[in-house]
């Protein structure tokens, strides 16, 4: 008798995110691209505003652990986080605070125009990053971000829709791809620490198949961040900052 095929299994481990010699959080996540995890979960935080805020970044052999020294030295004096399970991202908002870490501003000095997009266009990038969700085709069980951003493309996976969005911000922050500019796609539910990752990283627009939560509302509406709901479906639902969102052409390609 032929043995069975293995049951799908989506990857989960724990991960320790060490700053400045100090334990910041216990990610429990899938276990790649995890310097891009670290950088994406600093910068989300508002800890970082740039590469060059990075002395060193290290991922252990073992992949347990992240090592990052930052320029400013601002990992001591940050506020641990924890235990971060898969299922949910930062509970406490007020790691992400308003007062002290203010969404980064752009540059002036030959900034792109403001960002505007369809909801064509919208559905386009998302039909664009559930293309590239191999693992969620293998697993079933896995949540995927993408950022787009003029003619870059970036998409990851995760077990955890926060930590997909740290990856794909990760990347980009690595790259030196300008927020501004830039549209947040993912496949979960927008909560309140996913629009503040959003807020802290610059980016305008925040895209997802699922919908917001109150807080996250509440956020986006304080921050004029755009929110867009079920982007998936035939009628995705445009929450906030509006201004953005173009009118679709009748006969514009999807």
């Amino acid at each position: 008798m032929d043995k069975a095929a293995p049951l799908p299994l989506a990857p989960e481990s724990a991960v320790s995110l060490i700053v400045d010699d100090k334990l910041l959080a216990v990610i429990m996540c899938s276990p790649f691209d995890l310097d891009e995890l670290a950088a994406g979960h600093l910068f989300g935080r508002g800890l970082i505003s740039t590469r060059t805020d990075l002395l060193s970044l290290s991922v252990c052999p073992d992949m347990r652990a992240v090592r990052v020294r930052t320029a400013s030295g601002i990992g001591a004096a940050a506020q641990s986080e924890g235990l971060l399970v898969s299922g949910c991202g930062a509970a406490r908002v007020e790691l992400f605070p308003r007062a002290e870490h203010q969404p980064r501003t752009p540059p002036t000095a030959g900034a792109a125009p403001p960002l505007c997009t369809s909801l064509k266009e919208l559905t386009a990038l998302a039909k664009r990053m559930f293309g590239a969700a191999e693992l969620y085709a293998r697993t079933g069980g896995m949540h995927i971000a993408a950022l787009a951003s003029g003619s870059s493309f970036i998409a990851r996976e995760d077990v955890g829709r926060h930590n997909a969005v740290d990856k794909v911000l990760g990347r980009a922050l690595l790259d030196g791809l300008e927020p501004s500019g830039s549209i947040l796609l993912t496949s979960g539910r927008i909560a309140a620490d996913m629009a503040a990752k959003a807020i802290n990283a610059g980016i305008p627009l925040l895209a997802s198949r699922s919908i917001p939560t109150t807080e996250a509302f509440s956020l986006a509406l304080e921050a004029r961040l755009t929110l867009v709901g079920r982007i998936g479906s035939s009628l995705p639902l445009v929450y906030t900052a509006p201004e953005r969102i173009l009118a679709d052409s009748p006969d514009a390609p999807v």
